[in-house]
């Protein structure tokens, strides 16, 4: 398909910026201009007629927005030249536009018009914004400015020119292990640079991390981050499951007071097994049954799933998703070592060691106790029987070995 001319883009924008400006002055709604959005030619002319045409306006209504064609186009954010709509969401319309002031290209989030009298979602925009303009790191989007004019109220960010991780794999693509891990070693740092600043995401997803042509990958949307230290926004938030069902931790589902960056790890898991194994750790359609199995569902390895996978990337992922938060790593810095680990060749450090204290706990645990009913059931055991604990403990250690070497075959 041929690329529009520079008349037609042009003309393109021109009719998005008078539907803003019609929007806003509250003559339409969203939805009559998106009805007469279908048409052979664009322009702002064009889309008048067919918005007469379809009864959305009087002729008399769409004569004087022809002789205010000029002001109404020039209803702008100060400093910035819209240039073409990128996208659009449930909050809101995402433009390419450029700074004037920098002559740069920038990107501009502007809340819907029917929005703009909800005080919460300006405080959220806002509050977004603040919490971006935190962060200065290269694997996460940066803040420029928020701000309102008249009635648009925007927030301007960096611009990346790229596909999000889920438009990829929406596309059918499955990640070779080293590619992911590179992407997942990404996100991990930006997620480090976050935490040290006590903020967390709650929200990691495929939908949200952008992958540019040069594969440097960046974590966007912070309308739903948190500082860990607000206590009143964690009190007004307990019990609400705050996230996206297929990546979200158990402790978010119970909505927890108490978040921290272990929940951001856990989704970040749950990413790194949907672009290795193609689909999300619990793809259930029903979100009651994702969510559920994120709670008490046993997680099948993706290394079980996709069998160029190696066992200690499986075990990673084991790791960081496991449902008890005090049995994943600590924080990205631990996260980011095993993923180095997996780049080297190595395996991980940490999930290894993880791994094999719970093996053997888990199984001394069940030998003891075996022990303690067949061989003497009362009393104190005598100096033969701490030789033959010993004895199975050493056994158990080689069966160990035996179990992780086998994973590695």
């Amino acid at each position: 398909m041929a690329e529009p001319s520079r008349s037609e883009a042009s003309a393109r924008v021109d009719e998005e910026r008078l539907a803003h400006a019609l929007i806003s002055r509250g003559l339409l709604t969203r939805e009559e201009v998106q009805s007469c959005r279908a048409g052979s030619e664009s322009g702002p002319e064009s889309l008048l007629a067919r918005l007469v045409a379809s009864g959305g306006l009087t002729p008399h209504q769409a004569q004087r927005a022809g002789k205010e064609l000029e002001t109404l186009l020039g209803q702008q954010i100060p400093g910035y030249q819209l240039l073409e709509k990128l996208g659009q969401g449930a909050m809101g319309t995402v433009y390419k536009a450029r700074q004037l002031s920098m002559n740069r290209l920038v990107a501009v989030k502007v809340l819907h018009p029917r929005w703009a009298a909800n005080p919460d979602l300006l405080q959220r925009l806002t509050r977004e914004a603040h919490l971006a303009a935190r962060l200065s790191h290269n694997n996460m989007i940066q803040a420029i400015d928020v701000g309102s004019a008249g009635p648009l109220h925007y927030f301007v960010m960096e611009l990346v020119e790229g596909l999000t991780l889920r438009e990829i794999l929406e596309k059918g693509k499955i990640y070779e292990e080293r590619e992911a891990v590179e992407i997942v070693l990404q996100i991990a740092q930006a997620l480090q640079h976050a935490h040290r600043r006590g903020l967390i995401h709650r929200d990691v997803k495929p939908a949200n991390i952008v992958l540019t042509s040069d594969g440097i990958a960046k974590l966007a949307d912070l309308g739903m981050a948190r500082e860990t230290d607000d206590a009143v926004l964690a009190r007004r938030e307990k019990g609400l499951a705050i996230g996206t069902p297929y990546y979200m931790a158990p402790e978010q589902i119970r909505g927890r007071e108490n978040i921290d960056g272990r929940a951001d790890l856990y989704a970040l898991g749950a990413t790194l097994y949907h672009l290795v194994a193609g689909h999300p750790p619990f793809p259930y359609p029903e979100v009651d049954r994702v969510l559920q199995a994120h709670l008490e569902e046993e997680l099948t390895p993706p290394d079980h799933i996709n069998q160029k996978l190696s066992s200690g990337l499986g075990e990673v992922v084991e790791f960081v998703m496991n449902k008890d938060r005090r049995r994943r790593y600590r924080n990205a810095d631990d996260l980011i070592i095993d993923l180095e680990c997996l780049l080297t060749g190595d395996a991980p450090k940490l999930a290894r060691q993880q791994m094999q204290a719970a093996t053997l706990a888990g199984l001394s645990e069940g030998e003891a106790d075996e022990e303690e009913v067949a061989l003497h059931p009362s009393g104190p055991p005598h100096a033969w029987v701490w030789i033959a604990v010993l004895g199975g403990l050493l056994a158990l250690s080689f069966l160990v070995n035996l179990i992780l070497m086998a994973r590695h075959r």
